[in-house]
């Protein structure tokens, strides 16, 4: 498998380790391939990407085509900037310039594109070939490049420890077991590498409001997507990945509005701690797995 990172954006596919051919050229005009359908999936995947229930439009009022660069810049700074104040931070976007960077994950890749611009090198893996699509626009429209892998996050087409940072975010809710995906991340790090992993929390603010308020499973009812997507709390992730080392457990993403108006006159940042909708592990791979590295070859 080619290692190079050039300017030549290309996907992989983890079935067929031959090159596919450059994926067609948007049309804004029409609906792409797959299920991103412009009318119907646009305003969904930007909501999701900017954590919040923004359809598009930055605080200004400007409406932006969908899957242009104002498009992307606008869900970055809903993200970023707006709803997810602490993602820079934790994520830790200044701090791998010059390191192999893991993408694993769906959404728009505007976190990795952070990772890119300060100077690290990333390779984008997706299960789904149209997030690669979106994903890698992202990218290109910036200017920036990366690799892109087509394949399942149980079955990574990359050699062992040959990547530096794993960052995994916005996995697909079909994957009803993680254990395979931690036991991928494990296995491609190097020893001393770094998994930060943003997954949902299962007893997050909505999940104590249907506690508190249980007639509001039938005036509001969950989302299907929120259904079926697992949902993870702090033991649970020590669990998962019980082999990485200095573990630590974050609990993150609570808007104001969503605070009961009795107690929106505390600090947020209390209240995040405690209900935030996800939590966010980081972890090493422990320095003596280079034994056994050795011990295999």
């Amino acid at each position: 498998m080619d290692d190079s990172f050039s300017g030549n954006l290309r996907i992989w596919d983890a079935a067929a380790p031959a090159e596919f051919q450059d994926p067609p050229v948007f049309d804004l005009g029409h609906s792409l391939a797959g299920p991103h359908n412009l009318s119907r999936f646009a305003g969904s995947l930007y909501a999701r990407e900017a954590l919040g229930p923004s359809t598009g439009v930055p605080g200004n009022g400007e409406v932006a085509e969908p899957y242009s660069l104002q498009w992307f810049l606008n869900a970055e700074y809903q993200r970023h900037r707006k709803h997810g104040r602490w993602i820079p931070r934790l994520l830790e976007f200044g701090k791998h310039s010059g390191e192999m960077l893991l993408g694993l994950g769906d959404g728009l890749g505007t976190d990795w594109v952070q990772y890119a611009q300060h100077g690290a090198r990333v390779c984008v893996c997706s299960s789904s070939r149209d997030q690669v699509t979106l994903i890698r626009r992202n990218f290109e429209l910036r200017g920036l490049s990366a690799r892109f892998v087509h394949a399942s996050a149980a079955s990574l087409p990359l050699e062992s420890a040959t990547i530096d940072v794993a960052c995994v975010s916005d996995l697909s809710p079909e994957l009803d077991d993680l254990a395979p995906v931690v036991t991928e991340i494990y296995r491609v790090l190097k020893p001393g590498g770094k998994v930060l992993a943003v997954l949902p929390a299962r007893y997050d603010i909505d999940f104590w409001l249907r506690c508190a308020l249980p007639w509001q499973r039938w005036l509001a009812p969950r989302r299907e997507d929120e259904v079926q997507q697992p949902r993870f709390t702090r033991r649970n992730l020590k669990r998962l990945f019980g082999r990485f080392v200095d573990a630590r457990v974050y609990k993150r993403q609570l808007r104001r509005s969503e605070i009961p108006h009795l107690w929106r006159w505390l600090p947020r940042s209390l209240f995040e701690k405690c209900l935030g909708h996800l939590l966010l592990y980081k972890a090493f791979k422990p320095l003596s797995a280079a034994k056994a590295i050795q011990e295999a070859a």
